[in-house]
């Protein structure tokens, strides 16, 4: 009986853990090319007039920031293709679905670092911005909200 409550919970689990981790499937992959950062940083940087210092930093920030991103979608996307090869190699659905649990709780868990990284990020971003530009970046941000929110 144990066991099969267990085998209940542990289906249930991996379930709601599949489909978490499926909300956004593949959304750390889909990066902006460089032309598009160029002239995003090109447009902020109209928006905000950095200083040189600024630029420094922003350059400095960007670099180390970058790695670190770096480190977690590499080990988001090692996962992502172990989880694939389990399906693939598995004969049954819920086979795979017990084998690849633990995979997707990981995932689910490196989604939530990402999102942690990005929120540091920004952050460490608006220490380096003055009160005026704070105010700037806020305008800008909610146009680009909308805009978003209108595709």
């Amino acid at each position: 009986m144990k066991k099969i409550v267990l085998a209940i919970i542990f289906i249930f689990l991996s379930v709601n853990l599949t489909v978490f981790a499926n909300n956004n499937p593949n959304d750390y992959t889909k990066k902006p090319s460089c032309k598009e950062k160029k002239e995003f940083m090109q447009l902020l940087d109209s928006k905000l007039n950095f200083t040189t210092e600024q630029k420094a930093v922003l350059k400095e920030n960007g670099k180390k920031n970058r790695k670190e991103m770096e480190k977690v979608v590499k080990k988001m996307e090692k996962l992502q293709h172990e989880i694939k090869a389990i399906y693939t190699s598995s004969n049954s659905k819920l086979e795979a679905d017990i084998k690849s649990s633990t995979k997707k709780m990981q995932l689910v868990l490196l989604k939530q670092e990402a999102d942690n990284l990005r929120k540091k990020h920004r952050e460490e971003f608006e220490k380096i911005l003055t009160n005026e530009q704070k105010i700037e970046f806020e305008k800008f941000r909610k146009e680009l909200l909308i805009k978003k929110a209108n595709q």
